[in-house]
């Protein structure tokens, strides 16, 4: 399934995140606003070292490790993250922000992918989408997964969870899809007709369904929840004013074995929970919109991926797409490049920046062996500013 897929991409990290590599000398300032100050970039770790935690003998996986999500503790003291390297298998990691604790989490499953992860408001808790399989069938569920005593318990049970995020309350807001489809012969190949719909819960912590926000065909991909609780930023395939597919696509396999279509058309999307209305804010490509956060009511970041490449350090090959990370005023309706270039030298992307409390500082990583005197090479790093970034964006 479509969704199904992105999810996979995503967390093994074909990966799009918010920040990337900085400056090529010590005076330049790769943010466009002279309001953004960065005090400091710290690299924290490299991944040789946060993947000998999981396997001891790194090998020749060591250029295929990656990240592919972030989400910073509510007291500012820890992080948690998603890895892998190279085959379908993602873990879930937690680190101090010093960068001199890294420990694995101890759930014993081989999940295909973890993305969607977020703390507890009490700390005390991760969230997240683990897609696995089961019996021969591949479900997406949420799991919680308890610190103290390094146990888990699944919020949904053999579902297909495509997004989470939490409320302002506690609470919690995902989306999970139903499908069925059906086989037709036609020209001596199989088409499938694949039918889908969608509810958007509302639920506890602990997953009882309190009711239901949205029933559709909206897949809600990349959900963020607004600081207001009133909002849902969202990226969508499908025009949300004029849906195409009215939930039933066409799949033939003989037409999908080639790269995907590098321009189809994207949407970032805000919906209002009170008034189920949806509002498209900016219309891009499938490359343009990436790990919204909002940083207050108005404003949110995100991440871009721009047709161009960079070059690696090492490997002395190009890696590609490049990356920027934009503030979008919302009320302004207004867009600002807050990092990377989109001319000569491009910039790596970053990829699934989180910002801490305090919203002064990003962490994030960088998946490329990428070098520019600031950033060395593949990583996770802290980026931090002069003053918090919800002053700056107002």
């Amino acid at each position: 399934m479509k969704s199904l897929h992105l999810s996979i991409i995503i967390g093994v990290g074909i990966v799009v995140s918010v920040i990337t590599t900085l400056v090529l000398s010590e005076d330049y300032n790769i943010f466009q606003s002279e309001n953004f100050h960065i005090m400091k970039i710290e690299k924290l770790s490299d991944y040789n070292r946060m993947w000998e935690t999981i396997h001891p003998q790194v090998g020749d996986q060591e250029n295929y490790i990656v990240t592919g999500d972030f989400d910073w503790s509510h007291d500012g003291k820890f992080t948690a993250f998603n890895m892998n390297a190279g085959a379908p298998v993602s873990y879930l990691l937690t680190m101090n922000t010093d960068g001199n604790e890294v420990t694995p989490a101890n759930i014993p499953i081989e999940f295909n992918s973890i993305s969607y992860i977020h703390i507890s408001p009490d700390d005390s808790s991760i969230y997240f989408v683990g897609q696995y399989n089961n019996k021969n069938e591949t479900y997406q569920d949420i799991f919680r997964y308890y610190l103290n005593n390094q146990s888990y318990s699944l919020i949904t049970k053999n579902s297909h969870v495509i997004s989470l995020d939490f409320m302002p309350d506690g609470n919690l807001v995902y989306l999970e899809t139903h499908s069925n489809s059906t086989r037709l012969e036609k020209d001596d190949r199989s088409i499938f007709l694949v039918h889908h719909y969608n509810v958007l819960w509302l639920a506890t912590p602990d997953g009882y369904k309190i009711n239901p926000i949205y029933n559709g065909t909206q897949l809600f991909e990349g959900m963020a929840v607004s600081p207001d609780g009133n909002r849902i930023a969202f990226v969508s395939s499908d025009d949300p004013l004029h849906p195409i597919s009215n939930g039933t696509d066409v799949i033939n396999f003989a037409s999908t074995m080639g790269p995907p279509a590098a321009n189809n058309p994207y949407y970032f999307t805000i919906f209002d929970m009170n008034t189920k209305e949806f509002t498209i804010v900016k219309e891009g490509d499938n490359n343009e919109f990436w790990n919204p956060k909002w940083i207050s009511d108005d404003h949110i970041l995100y991440e871009t991926l721009i047709h161009q490449c960079v070059q690696d350090k090492t490997l002395g090959e190009q890696s590609c797409p490049a990356g920027l990370l934009e503030l979008m005023d919302i009320s302004q309706n207004s867009v600002k490049i807050l990092y990377g270039n989109q001319d000569e030298p491009y910039t790596s992307p970053l990829v699934g920046t989180a910002i801490n409390p305090s919203k002064d500082s990003l962490i994030f990583a960088i998946n490329y062996d990428y070098s520019n005197g600031k950033i060395d090479g593949k990583g996770i790093y802290l980026m931090e500013f002069e003053k918090s970034l919800v002053s700056n964006g107002k």
